[in-house]
């Protein structure tokens, strides 16, 4: 006895079909009405999977913001400086505009955080750690925004660059004691 599928994929349907010659009798014209609708009738059902949520998953993922380059290798006097001068040039070139507002705010937070904190970090990252582990709280509902999703990356943003800040820091003090 052959095991029965338990999923089935349009798609797969159609290139099943195709392989065992169930569109010989049916003209081009025909078979690309077939085919457009299938695709279109996969498209949906993708779509409808997701409305539950208040956005729509896609198959390719978006370009996260990025710190300039040159900002990010440039030399600093201190890390407070490198700090901010990388939160405040980030390139969002193809990122999603709606999570461009959630990840503004939160690099905006952390900005000020930075400037009220001077060269103490300490209290800054156990800030990210609290606010990060908050926001994957949230990440883990069924309905998730944009906001949300641009809050949480700018959140990883944030503690990537904390964390290179203080690897520079301490590249710069082992080669002043080569």
């Amino acid at each position: 006895m052959a095991r029965k599928k338990v999923y089935s994929d349009p798609l797969d349907e159609l290139l099943d079909k195709l392989s065992n010659g169930d569109f010989v009798d049916q003209s081009v014209h025909e078979f690309n009405e077939t085919v457009n609708e299938t695709v279109q009738g996969y498209q949906e059902t993708k779509r409808s999977k997701g409305t539950a949520r208040s956005y729509t998953r896609s198959t390719y993922s978006t370009k996260k913001p990025i710190i300039v380059g040159s900002v990010e290798t440039a030399s600093y006097d201190s890390r407070h400086e490198q700090i901010l001068a990388c939160l405040s040039n980030l390139d969002f070139t193809g990122y999603a505009a709606g999570k461009k507002d959630g990840y503004q705010q939160a690099i905006d937070r952390y900005i000020e955080l930075v400037k009220e904190n001077g060269n103490d970090m300490r209290k800054v990252e156990q800030m990210v750690v609290d606010d990060l582990s908050t926001c994957m709280s949230k990440m883990r509902t069924v309905t998730v925004d944009g906001y949300t999703q641009g809050y949480y990356d700018a959140l990883g943003m944030v503690k990537k660059v904390l964390y290179n800040s203080k690897l520079a820091r301490l590249r710069e003090l082992s080669n002043k004691l080569k």
